[in-house]
């Protein structure tokens, strides 16, 4: 019998559009793993009361945290804005460790809904980002969302605007197998989907 790939979860999108709390609900049991790195929960745990003062400290934890689980082969799932294209690097030596690769990437209407939603974070005690790199990476992250379709095995787009999160969008590697339109979902999605081809049949 041939042994199941170890998993890599990518949990993606934007600031403020609910990644984290899908993944604290649902990832464990998504992934089959408890490991998930979270860099501003690493933060949190370094300076509880200054999460901010330790982002870059955290980011060298994360990395080393995923450089071990990569090469002890255990399956794991990390969350990211995929507004930069570090982590291709981190696909990339997971695929070549022999990592099962999965991308799900959850998007709102408007970077407007998601400092809304920071915003009420803050209140409750979570941790704040900056107007501006929040309207930075939600663009960012739709612009760079085809290039990481391209680098994973399988992945999926939510629709976190409602009560649920809805898929709207899913395929294989670099290809597109389903397509939802939806009026409350940022119009740059639909065009950075469109330019992918449909996916043959399994």
């Amino acid at each position: 019998m041939t042994a199941q790939k170890p998993q890599f979860w990518i949990v993606a999108g934007p600031n403020g559009v609910g990644k984290t709390t899908y993944a604290f609900r649902h990832i464990r049991a998504v992934s089959g793993s408890t490991s998930f790195v979270n860099l501003d929960e690493i933060a949190r745990g370094l300076s509880p009361l200054d999460p901010s003062a330790e982002q870059q400290r955290a980011a060298r934890v994360a990395l080393a945290m995923t450089r071990s689980l990569i090469a002890e082969g255990r399956s794991f799932s990390i969350e990211t804005t995929v507004s930069g294209k570090t982590h291709l690097r981190t696909i990339a030596a997971a695929r070549e460790a022999g990592f099962a690769i999965n991308l799900l990437f959850f998007l709102v209407a408007s970077p407007e809904v998601s400092l809304s939603r920071i915003a009420r974070r803050v209140s409750e005690g979570g941790h704040d980002v900056a107007e501006a790199d929040v309207r930075r990476r939600f663009d960012r992250a739709i612009s760079n969302l085809p290039i990481y379709i391209g680098a994973v095995d399988q992945w999926r787009v939510f629709n976190n605007a409602t009560l649920r999160p809805q898929v709207v969008a899913e395929g294989r590697r670099g290809c597109l197998a389903l397509l939802e339109r939806s009026d409350n979902l940022p119009k740059a999605l639909w065009s950075a989907l469109e330019t992918l081809p449909a996916c043959a049949e399994a």
